[in-house]
């Protein structure tokens, strides 16, 4: 489930990335606002893991005081702007989604700033380890070009399906 989720906010992001407010966060975090929207897109699909519609006021106030600040390092450039980033990027998802949770997350986010920005100043906040970025893996076997056809014919893959692709 969680790499349907993550494809989920991936998508969501790159809308956002196509709208007129990202210009805005293009020209203040410059070649950040990419790593900082990656950030974003893992903590909310693998840590929080929860569909959009489901982010509710508790698990939105967890994510921002506990999840968000345990994965930041503290050397990022956007580090600053990440809850900011964040609230836009939220009220993206709930337009693109069609939820009504708008007024309720940008409430939470106003009433746990002060709290978020504390658990970033705190030298003891557990860090989680940064997100790794786990390469593409192929599903199947690969197939050889002297491998026998997979659609049964006999022939070389060469010889058959191969031929049929190139084509």
């Amino acid at each position: 489930m969680t790499t349907n989720l993550h494809d989920r906010y991936r998508l969501l992001a790159a809308g956002f990335l196509d709208e007129p407010r990202a210009s805005v966060w293009r020209e203040r975090l410059g070649d950040n606002l990419r790593e900082a929207i990656d950030l974003l897109v893992y903590v909310l699909a693998n840590d929080l893991a929860m569909a959009p519609a489901d982010i509710d006021r508790e698990h939105l106030g967890g994510f921002l005081s506990k999840l968000l600040p345990a994965r930041l390092t503290g050397s990022e450039p956007y580090r600053d702007d990440i809850i900011d980033l964040l609230e836009d990027v939220l009220l993206h998802i709930a337009e693109a989604e069609g939820l009504s949770t708008q007024w309720e997350w940008v409430n939470t986010i106003d009433a746990v700033r002060p709290s978020f920005i504390q658990a970033l100043s705190d030298a003891d906040q557990p860090v989680l380890a940064p997100p790794r970025h786990e390469p593409d893996r192929r599903l199947a076997a690969k197939i050889g070009r002297n491998d026998p056809c997979p659609c049964g014919s006999g022939l070389k893959y060469k010889r058959c399906c191969l031929r049929l692709g190139n084509e």
